[in-house]
């Protein structure tokens, strides 16, 4: 016999069927903030509905929702990218554009670092001409070897991506995301 489940859930299905993001809706429905990560209640998944089997699906590790809750106790953590090697602790690299590029390379560096397997770039990582990376420590630092060693041409010629790479404990990552999510929320309003 199926679990029943709650309203918020019911609700939070429904707009994923609409399209919207099933961890967004309920976490919304629930009151809880969208910047919170590995203690909410969601053990920092990231679960998007998956139409062929009708299901919801870490879009991080890729486990179903279902197995990730599937006893009595609290869900199980998220353990990330496959490349974190199933390392649930987290670290974040702080890095800052080279500022002899001339426009904004952000979006091209975030999709490098989510190409290389071992990081990403959270939700509201980007602010004021730095990026947030989020990586397992076991795998870190070659990240930041990674990312010191990217260029992009300007002009004919190779300019580094970065100008600084600063490597932060996951207490000081989550607190630049709420930064960054506070001043998104001043300027712009709530994310829906």
């Amino acid at each position: 016999m199926p679990k029943k489940q709650s309203t918020s859930a019911q609700r939070a299905r429904e707009a994923a069927r609409q399209g919207a993001k099933y961890t967004q809706a309920l976490r919304s429905h629930a009151g809880t903030a969208a910047s919170v990560r590995e203690d909410d209640r969601f053990g920092g998944h990231e679960f998007e509905y998956e139409q062929a089997t009708d299901l919801f699906r870490c879009t991080e590790c890729r486990v179903y929702e279902v197995t990730a809750r599937d006893t009595d106790r609290p869900i199980r953590p998220c353990a990330g990218l496959a490349g974190y090697g199933g390392d649930t602790e987290r670290v974040y690299l702080l890095l800052t554009e080279n500022p002899a590029l001339p426009y904004s390379h952000v979006a091209a560096l975030a999709g490098h670092i989510r190409g290389t397997g071992i990081g990403r770039a959270p939700r509201f990582s980007c602010r004021d001409g730095r990026l947030l990376a989020e990586s397992a420590p076991s795998v870190v630092a070659d990240l930041a070897r990674r990312v010191a060693l990217l260029t992009f041409t300007v002009d004919g010629r190779e300019v580094p991506a970065v100008s600084s790479v600063d490597q932060l404990t996951a207490e000081a990552g989550r607190a630049i995301i709420a930064e960054n999510r506070a001043a998104y929320v001043a300027e712009y309003g709530e994310p829906t």
